[in-house]
């Protein structure tokens, strides 16, 4: 193909503005694209990736919706063990389209495969980041054996700071389509501490959550408070403080439109079991249509956010104490048997006061 044949597609005013070298204005940068495709229409997929890679991943489907609640829950993980992990961010889009009759790729699949100096570094090898459940056992023992009890695929990652090494887990063996929602799990094995997540979306950014419409939020509710009931009875007098011992939180968040190449988190909403419950029950939330039940940003009175979530649970303040991990893997099975969109994060090895992480925080800035 001949740059002139491209060009001769051109509108006269995208003409004016085109330069020979550098860069082109919006506008005629646009112009080529689309003569681009036009000409060579296998180019659109190219161009797409490599749009993806600068701006962003357009999301247009269910799968794309499980993959942006992945890859939130992963990049939560990492901020909830208080670790610098900026890989995290840094994914390849999907090279081929997502349909929603098969499983959506795994977040972690999709990490680029470059390493950062003086980040937490990758413990798992570099070519075997998705492993086969015959290998579960044997490279990450009980956490992901019990996965693998499951399902044959797990993605994963380790990755090591200080003495500490943090572990995440993508498991979702179920097309988007029949997707019954998404869960994230996080275990601090030194404090016994367990945090469940469980995603729903607004109908739209800057819309609301409609309890009443959503036909599998009782049965969640029930899971939710079961789990809380177990925790509790697990504690004693002597375990460590907690503004909330329950395990159990909600995340109210709208749909990510676009996936960002950055670390950034979906903006969302955190309640506790409870507090989610007790919310139900307050006039100021019945201000839609007939009076029908929503949560927004513009009626929910107070909530967490991500920094604040994450923050808490990093500094021990939330989440139970004590809890053996056989309640852990209680959960996990249920998510995966269930269909549900999980991702694990276990954290394990010695931890360091609250003030030696403060200062090596700000090292890391």
């Amino acid at each position: 193909m001949a740059l002139d044949d491209l060009v001769a597609l051109l509108a006269a005013r995208h003409h004016t503005h085109l330069v020979e070298e550098g860069q082109q204005t919006e506008a005629t940068g646009k112009a080529l694209l689309a003569a681009l495709v036009q000409l060579r229409p296998d180019a659109d997929r190219v161009i797409g990736q490599l749009n993806a890679a600068f701006e962003g991943y357009t999301v247009r489907s269910k799968a794309g919706e499980a993959l942006a609640t992945q890859r939130d829950a992963v990049l939560g993980i990492g901020r909830m063990a208080g670790m610098a992990i900026p890989q995290l961010a840094r994914w390849d889009p999907p090279a081929e389209e997502l349909y929603d009759d098969r499983p959506p790729p795994a977040y972690l699949d999709l990490l680029s495969r470059t390493e950062t100096p003086g980040s937490a570094h990758q413990a798992a090898p570099q070519h075997d980041i998705a492993i086969e459940d015959h290998h579960i056992g044997r490279d990450a023992e009980v956490f992901l054996g019990w996965i693998g009890e499951l399902t044959g695929h797990v993605a994963w990652r380790n990755f090591r700071q200080d003495d500490q090494s943090l572990l995440i887990a993508n498991v979702n063996r179920t097309a988007a389509e029949g997707n019954s929602g998404a869960d994230l799990l996080y275990y601090h094995q030194s404090r016994g501490s367990l945090i469940l997540v469980q995603y729903k979306k607004l109908d739209k950014v800057g819309g609301y959550f409609y309890p009443d419409s959503d036909r599998k939020l009782a049965d969640e509710l029930k899971r939710m408070q079961d789990m809380d009931a177990y925790a509790a009875r697990l504690r004693r007098p002597t375990d460590d403080h907690r503004l909330s011992p329950d395990p159990s939180w909600i995340k109210l968040c709208p749909p990510e439109g676009v996936i960002p190449q950055a670390n950034v988190m979906v903006p969302g909403m955190y309640f506790t079991r409870q507090h989610f419950q007790r919310l139900r029950d307050d006039p100021r939330l019945r201000d839609g249509r007939g009076g029908a039940l929503r949560f927004g940003y513009s009626n929910v009175p107070s909530y967490l956010d991500n920094t604040m979530f994450t923050r808490l649970v990093e500094t021990g303040m939330i989440g139970t104490a004590g809890v053996t991990t056989e309640l852990v893997r209680q959960q996990i099975m249920r998510s995966v048997r269930e269909g549900r969109l999980l991702t694990a994060g276990l954290l394990s090895g010695d931890e360091q006061p609250q003030s030696a992480r403060n200062s090596a925080r700000r090292r890391r800035r």
